[in-house]
């Protein structure tokens, strides 16, 4: 089922069988538009298939076309939370991508994102949008950063390593001996010091080597989650068995009949250690160049640093082929090393989109300003307060933090 903005060109997309069927169009319109791996078909499909439709999630995919060629496409998704208010968000994996707007590029295109955001606003029923790691740089970013009654607001750092500049002025020796350190080791040293414990090798894993490929995710989501649990930076994906099963759909999509042949190909390196992985890293490649996905290592070869020397090969392996290498969200170090510091942000927001959603925010808040309330009073003085003027504070402290547009404050 479609259903027309009868103001302009845009459509939204609620049907599975439709969405499938958009599926050249928007092909053509990802390699014109120089999309990234996470707006292409395939990329969305699987996230389709094995996130957002397992999990419930009702399809919202906004399309504009122009002169009826296909210009623009942001597939987004909406669910239920407590049974009462609908969240709108990106159809993705739901861990940590960017979210952008699919749409070609020219005189129109900030204007095409507008009203794919009007849309998405006042069309898509939603009383809460979230919009997680929206590049800084991107229209869609001062679209969200001007949302009404913002509940949250977070700026993330990126790094990108411009490899295919680097690659024209060094060759890989050159360009590591140009880097420095990283925790006092030059890139290289710590492949040479684990093996010395033993025979190390790296590995791109066949899509077709489906056994190999599930073992391996299964261990680096493991090995993930102790990480996480050490650094307290642990996402809800990470015990999904759905995203669990999107990485493996995604890595042997080449293998499968049910999905076409992905463009944004995702690739999975492995380390091992006498044969016993050590290490696994998933990226991808896409018009733009290298993205990382998730890395993980055994914790009990962290010695070792298998982690970086993953992190090395993928480096390596853009390197080579003159493609930058996106590391995604995050500022931990080796991003910032690899990347010689080229930073760049994204932005979360999660803002309110209706009346409906303001009364959550109040259900949220009273609680907080009750026990305020109860605070202030404590604190006046330490003589009994009159009775008549109980009633003026705690209204008093009431109006003042339901103005509060955080609720978390």
């Amino acid at each position: 089922m479609k259903h027309t903005d009868s103001d302009s060109q845009y459509e939204i997309v609620t049907d599975e069988n439709a969405l499938r069927a958009l599926q050249a169009e928007w092909d053509e319109l990802w390699a014109r538009a120089r999309g990234l791996h996470n707006q292409s078909f395939d990329f969305c499909w699987i996230a389709w298939e094995q996130i957002a439709k397992p999990n419930g999630r009702s399809l919202r995919c906004i399309v504009r076309r122009d002169a009826g060629r296909l210009v623009m496409v942001w597939p987004l998704v909406t669910y239920r939370r407590w049974l009462l208010w609908t969240y709108l968000i990106p159809l993705s994996p739901e861990s940590a991508g960017y979210s952008r707007v699919l749409v070609e590029d020219g005189a129109h295109t900030a204007a095409w994102v507008e009203g794919a955001w009007r849309v998405a606003r006042t069309r898509c029923g939603a009383d809460f949008i979230h919009m997680p790691y929206v590049p800084e740089d991107t229209a869609l970013c001062g679209l969200i950063a001007n949302a009404h009654r913002p509940v949250i607001r977070e700026r993330v750092d990126a790094y990108t390593a411009q490899l295919g500049t680097e690659s024209r002025r060094y060759d890989w020796l050159g360009f590591c001996d140009s880097l420095g350190t990283l925790h006092k080791k030059k890139p290289g040293k710590a492949e040479q010091r684990m093996s010395k414990a033993g025979k190390v090798d790296v590995l791109l894993v066949h899509s077709f080597d489906t056994v190999r490929i599930a073992e391996s995710v299964d261990a680096m989501l493991d090995w993930k989650r102790h990480w996480g649990s050490r650094v307290n930076k642990r996402g809800h994906w990470l015990d999904s068995a759905h995203y669990r099963n999107f990485l493996v759909a995604w890595l042997t999509s080449d293998a499968t009949e049910t999905v076409t042949r992905t463009l944004s190909a995702a690739r999975l390196l492995v380390v091992t250690l006498d044969d016993r992985p050590v290490a696994a890293n998933i990226f991808c490649t896409d018009t733009r160049g290298v993205s990382g996905i998730i890395s993980g290592f055994d914790p009990d070869c962290s010695k070792w640093s298998p982690g970086l020397i993953g992190v090395e090969h993928v480096a390596r392996w853009a390197f080579e082929r003159q493609l930058d290498f996106d590391f995604g969200t995050g500022s931990e170090h080796f991003k910032a090393f690899w990347s010689r510091g080229n930073r760049t942000y994204c932005w979360t927001v999660q803002s309110v989109n209706s009346w409906w959603g303001r009364v959550a925010l109040d259900v949220r808040r009273f609680p907080r300003a009750l026990l305020a309330t109860v605070r202030a009073l404590a604190r006046r003085n330490a003589e009994q307060p009159r009775a008549d003027d109980a009633p003026a504070s705690y209204l008093a402290t009431l109006s003042q933090y339901a103005q509060t547009d955080d609720p978390m404050r």
